[in-house]
């Protein structure tokens, strides 16, 4: 990429911002389409089998049912965040009113640039994107293992199989720290 100049810098933040808010306007609208998805009545296919296998009072599949809920609504609450904080700063930079810091670019790199300059927005906008996902991707495994409950060890490696994408995020996002 090279090195930032003053002309560049402006048009690479705004660049990086838009990045973070399009996968986030996507990830939001799929959380509030599937939010209330364990919600629902079973599918007449199941409701024979939950009611001989007692799931309709089971706590710990009402629990799970719960939490999938709760970890949608964090994941569109913190993909929202995102939207806004990364409109917020786009729109700054895109009007002229920000000013860079008065200190010389040098051989700085873009992130060392928006740490240098936008360091709570790019933080909050690089945390709230990954945790909203985590939180999306820990859901699905919730909603994998419910969908495949009356086949128990099929559902656990589908949940498995999510979660292990999520810690491999994790550790991805890590590296690139």
């Amino acid at each position: 990429m090279g090195v930032l100049t003053q002309g560049n810098t402006q048009m690479l933040a705004q660049a990086y911002f838009n990045n973070k808010r399009v996968p986030a306007a996507v990830l939001a609208a799929m959380c509030i389409q599937d939010m209330f998805a364990l919600q629902r009545p079973p599918a007449d296919c199941m409701k024979s089998w939950d009611a001989e296998h007692g799931m309709a009072k089971s706590r710990p599949w009402r629990t799970l049912r719960y939490a999938y809920l709760l970890l949608m609504v964090l994941a569109f609450s913190l993909e929202i965040s995102t939207i806004f904080v990364s409109t917020q700063v786009s729109t700054q930079l895109a009007t002229s009113t920000w000013s860079p810091s008065t200190r010389l670019l040098g051989n700085l790199s873009l992130v060392d640039f928006l740490v240098r300059d936008f360091e709570l927005e790019y933080t909050i906008v690089r945390g709230h994107f990954l945790t909203g996902l985590l939180s999306f991707t820990i859901a699905q495994a919730l909603r994998v293992r419910y969908a495949l409950r009356k086949y128990r060890s099929l559902g656990i490696s589908g949940m498995c199989c999510l979660l292990t994408a999520a810690s491999g995020m994790v550790c991805y996002q890590t590296l690139q720290s």
